[in-house]
């Protein structure tokens, strides 16, 4: 790409010498010579004020939204996340154009169901390639920095899924993705809605704002495509207002008899859940899952979907999915010698939480203990409805750290009790001792639930992120005190 090109891409108004670029990006510490920095406006940091580092870098030209003086190229625009979007996107060459791309968004399910349908294509042989929380693989590993990358990050990593021959990339698509302009030009093949409730309101600031955000990918269905294809969880107290703002071909999965997907006579337990699978009101095969929960037959029926509009028989994937591995962080668990059953889940929001809990309850035959915590410098209005569902559905709540990031930790857990009548809680701020009481608690037949954190690896205390899985410290103070 040369720089006339991105004047034209960005209707740039000065003159510049038309060279080659070399390269894009919006951090300074990665501009090279002949690079283009993107100024980018973030939470935190402010790019305009690297403009200058950037130049002594090599930049030959900057794109920004300040009204600036520089010795090199500067295109001012109104927004700089958008115009990042639109030049890597040509920069790249329109890599989503050449690839199948699977979108998935909603509060919660995101990362279940891009990992079942990333499994069942390895499983059919098909490559492909997975964009997420938990991680970015497209035949290239990259750490995953957020759960949808930067529109520069995103397009560099199409083009390398490609070239290491991908068919499909299955991504989750968060709030934040959409808001902040990164899938912008992203041509979706399949886009999946799992469901709403609040979240990210400090982001956002109110849910009008996170439910119209969400609903943006849906209205790039503009015209119906029998190759296309949106769908959505109709159950979802929203499902319908998300049918309604996309003109494109629609599938519905859901538990009644309106959606297209339907689950019947569903038997729940622990290890394994069954259910009956309909399409448009017949009956297509009995379906058996590892997955637990009411929460994951809706992800399932998502994955059926999806693998029905890419042609694939429904049969065929129900004797894959009887095979499924465990997503990393959701609902992984183990049992110990004294018979103590250990769950690990990333539910960190009022809805996953109260899914989890209560999914537990219709299983249980003993106690539920729990351990949960909120993240610091995060949406605080969620807090007490995250304590009042652990409560209600608890035996007891060990109320702890998270990632407290900046707050005081004390605090952040007074917001989650907060009006709150229920005294069946511990208050433990070191998350491991919390861990260690809820493990010497726990009697055989008990349940120890640890919510929050999943798969992560590390607490963020203050500005440090220190090593740290719940898996990994549970399985070790259960060898510790054996038991």
């Amino acid at each position: 790409m040369r720089l006339e090109e991105i004047k034209k891409l960005l209707d740039g108004r000065l003159d510049v010498e038309d060279v080659e670029i070399k390269g894009l990006a919006y951090d300074s510490r990665k501009v090279k010579a002949g690079f283009v920095f993107f100024a980018i406006k973030g939470e935190v940091f402010d790019g305009h004020d690297y403009v200058e580092k950037a130049i002594k870098k090599g930049a030959i030209a900057v794109v920004g939204e300040d009204d600036l003086s520089m010795p090199v190229a500067y295109f001012r625009v109104h927004s700089a996340k958008k115009a990042l979007a639109r030049v890597s996107h040509y920069f790249y060459g329109k890599p989503s154009n050449e690839i199948k791309m699977v979108g998935v968004t909603g509060t919660n399910g995101k990362t279940s169901v891009t990992h079942l349908i990333h499994y069942i294509y390895e499983h059919l042989g098909v490559k492909n390639g997975l964009i997420g929380t938990n991680s970015w693989d497209v035949g290239v590993k990259k750490e995953a920095v957020n759960t949808t990358p930067m529109s520069l990050d995103l397009n560099e990593m199409l083009r390398l899924g490609i070239e290491n021959e991908r068919e499909f990339v299955i991504m989750e698509v968060s709030s934040h993705g959409i808001k902040e302009n990164r899938v912008d030009l992203i041509d979706f093949d399949s886009f999946i809605y799992t469901n709403l409730s609040e979240d990210h309101l400090d982001y956002h600031k109110n849910f009008d704002d996170y439910m119209f955000t969400k609903m943006r990918p849906f209205m790039w269905f503009s015209t119906y495509d029998p190759l296309k294809c949106a769908i959505i969880n109709i159950d979802d107290e929203f499902g319908a207002y998300f049918v309604s703002v996309t003109n494109g071909r629609v599938l519905t999965y859901g538990l009644n008899d309106d959606a297209d997907f339907q689950a019947r006579q569903i038997v729940y337990g622990l290890n394994r859940t069954s259910f009956d699978l309909h399409f448009k009101g017949e009956f297509i095969c009995h379906v058996e899952s590892p997955m637990f929960g009411k929460y994951n037959v809706y992800n399932v029926l998502a994955v059926f979907a999806h693998f029905y509009y890419d042609g694939w028989n429904p049969k065929k994937i129900a004797l894959i999915i009887k095979g499924l591995p465990s997503v990393e962080g959701r609902f992984e668990k183990f049992t110990t010698e004294t018979g103590v059953n250990v769950i690990i889940d990333y539910a960190h929001t009022p809805d996953s939480i109260y899914q989890v809990l209560t999914s537990l309850n219709v299983v249980a035959r003993s106690d539920i203990i729990t351990i949960v915590g909120a993240g610091g410098d995060r949406d605080k209005t969620k807090r007490p409805l995250m304590g009042k569902h652990a409560l209600a559905l608890s035996t007891h709540v060990y109320f702890t750290s998270d990632n407290p990031r900046s707050e005081n930790p004390q605090n952040i857990i007074y917001d989650m009790i907060s009006g709150n009548i229920k005294t069946n809680y511990t208050i433990v701020i070191d998350r491991k001792d919390a861990i260690e009481k809820a493990l010497k608690q726990a009697k055989p037949g008990d349940l120890v639930v640890l919510l929050g954190k999943g798969h992560e690896k590390t607490q963020t205390i203050g500005e440090i992120a220190h090593p740290f899985s719940d898996m990994d410290i549970a399985k070790q103070l259960v060898k510790e005190n054996r038991l």
